[in-house]
């Protein structure tokens, strides 16, 4: 089983570096394409799409799936593996489960060789249209190298669809907005009425198992959801707040705190993995039920593993007593961010002019936000200040104060240290571009990209990051890992939770209005997150001071936004 996920990955380079001495371990025939689980229903492992081109066919797939009740599944590899397309194709279809209305488009980029068939018999696509449609749009787009087009003309011509794609895709939009108005409206009555299984702040008792197993999956779905996002974002931010805590009082002094925070990466990764089930689908509508009720359930369970340290954590780190020379030491390391940001001007456009891909997209804009947070850390001294320097009680902006400018200040480090990290993996992967090596970096440029934009990035990104974690921690050889195939499927899903990761912070920053990098950033944490199907909702205005914003300490979802030393807010 891989270790609890972690999302601030220590030094990727240096695991760069060790991917790439393992990688020379691996023989010769484990980097061919075998037979493989498909963990999405688009997976690149041979990486010949843009990011475009692989979002064009997740919505043209989507849309046949809407429109005709068919599952198009695709998947690119460098070969076959020494093994024909057709037994190469329904190998796959075994491993990964598909049945009946399922349809597999296999391209063997090397070989310009395709499978193209159903894995089971489908009553209304007999295998003569399925190989008509092949002849007529997969094969020739195969043979000239058009890789988007053989998805895409397979799709459309299942569909039934030739030049009006780009109206279906609109169509299709629609109704999945109207979809997900509804649900939103759904959740938002039922969560009027109960707050899940946690403690709520009314009174009101929390259900138990057996009553979420009598919601419907419509309330359910975008529950688990909503859970499972500001569970992981509380996971991280006490994350964060635990290497503070650790750094001024030792391991040792911690050591409860960091059992607690174990406990809840594990029951997470667990939650994510239940969610890549339901998203995989094929699952009947009971079983659906009951893995939705079980990330409700761990999630809880999660919060209250870190709720149960919460006091005893704010006892451990009281910080009015020094709060002045706090101050003073967070104003030290703001003014040398602020220099080493000025150093590190360039780097950006360096790496966007003489590179490309998924690393380099996941450092775009690091530069303009670690500026951001680290003004905003700034204004938090000079409020902090100000509250010590007042005669009167203020005990609470004073915490607010240290604690938003230390986050800030740790986000902005964050976002530097991206960008001397993927200046380094990308000269390494120039001289040896390994698969594991390639998943390792890939990977961690999109835990770093989902970490430093926690305020806007939805579930669905994370749950694809979750399933590359495990894959990657799967493909190393001291493991007894499975090699260079498990490594490029790893690599594809960092790279598509990388993709849906900025769709989300390009809708945030399209519907935030005011709010700003400390809410995208996740600094701020008392904020709505993306929750039904990772829409973006209005956040409001404001700093820690305003708009009921504050900055994060350790805890679970519910408490985490809290203010003072032991109590809650």
């Amino acid at each position: 089983m891989p270790r609890a996920r972690r999302r601030v990955i220590a030094l990727p380079a240096l695991s760069l570096v060790f991917a790439l001495l393992a990688c020379l371990l691996l023989p010769a025939s484990a980097r061919a394409e075998a037979p493989a689980q498909m963990p999405a229903q688009v997976v690149d492992v041979a990486d010949v799409l843009t990011a475009a081109q692989e979002s064009e066919i997740v919505d043209a797939v989507d849309d046949l799936a809407a429109r005709e009740n068919l599952q198009l599944w695709v998947i690119y590899v460098r070969d076959f593996d020494g093994m024909t397309p057709e037994e190469w194709g329904r190998q796959t279809q075994q491993l990964s489960e598909l049945s009946y209305r399922d349809v597999l488009l296999a391209v063997s980029v090397t070989d310009r060789a395709y499978y193209f068939g159903s894995a089971d018999t489908i009553d209304d696509l007999p295998e003569s249209r399925l190989n008509e449609i092949a002849r007529a749009t997969v094969e020739p787009a195969v043979r000239d190298g058009e890789w988007s087009d053989a998805a895409l003309d397979a799709s459309n011509r299942l569909a039934g669809v030739e030049s009006r794609r780009a109206l279906y895709a609109i169509v299709g939009g629609l109704v999945v907005i109207a979809t997900i108005a509804g649900l939103i409206v759904f959740f938002s009555r039922r969560s009027t009425n109960a707050d899940v299984t946690d403690d709520s702040p009314n009174g009101d008792d929390p259900l138990t198992v057996d009553q979420l197993t009598q919601l419907p999956i419509t309330a359910l779905d975008p529950w688990a959801t909503e859970r499972l996002t500001s569970t992981d974002n509380a996971v991280s931010v006490s994350a964060d707040e635990l290497i503070l805590a650790e750094e001024e009082f030792g391991a040792d002094r911690v050591a409860a705190f960091r059992a607690a925070l174990t406990t809840a990466e594990s029951a997470v990764a667990t939650a994510f993995a239940l969610r890549h089930d339901v998203d995989r689908g094929g699952a009947g509508h009971e079983e659906q039920r009951d893995r939705l009720v079980q990330i409700i359930s761990i999630c809880s369970d999660a919060d209250r593993a870190l709720d149960a340290q919460t006091a005893a954590f704010d006892a451990l780190r009281d910080l009015v007593p020094d709060a002045a020379a706090r101050l003073d030491r967070l104003a030290e390391r703001s003014a040398a961010l602020a220099e080493r940001r000025t150093e590190s001007s360039g780097q950006e456009a360096y790496l966007a002019e003489n590179f490309g891909g998924p690393i380099v997209e996941s450092v775009g804009g690091n530069l303009t936000l670690a500026s951001d947070l680290i003004s905003f850390a700034d204004d938090s001294i000079a409020q902090g200040r100000e509250a010590v320097a007042d005669q009167a009680d203020k005990r609470l902006p004073t915490v607010a104060a240290i604690r938003s400018a230390e986050s800030a200040l740790d986000t902005a480090a964050k976002l530097l240290d991206a960008l001397t990290d993927a200046s380094q993996n990308l000269v390494l992967l120039a001289q040896d571009p390994d698969p594991l090596a390639r998943a390792t970096a890939e990977v961690a440029a999109a835990e770093s990209f989902i970490d430093t934009r926690r305020g806007a990035v939805g579930t669905r990104a994370r749950t694809f990051l979750s399933e590359a974690e495990r894959l990657l921690h799967e493909a190393h050889p001291d493991r007894g890992g499975r090699g260079a195939g498990a490594a490029e499927l790893s690599a594809a899903l960092a790279d598509e939770a990388l993709l849906l990761g900025r769709r989300d912070v390009a809708a945030w920053l399209e519907s935030s209005g005011d709010d700003g990098t400390p809410v995208l950033t996740g600094v701020l944490v008392d904020a709505v997150v993306p929750t039904t199907a990772d829409v973006p909702v209005d956040l409001g205005n404001g700093g820690y001071s305003s708009g009921g914003r504050t900055p994060g300490s350790f805890g679970g979802s519910d408490t985490s936004g809290r203010i003072g030393t032991g109590g809650r807010r």
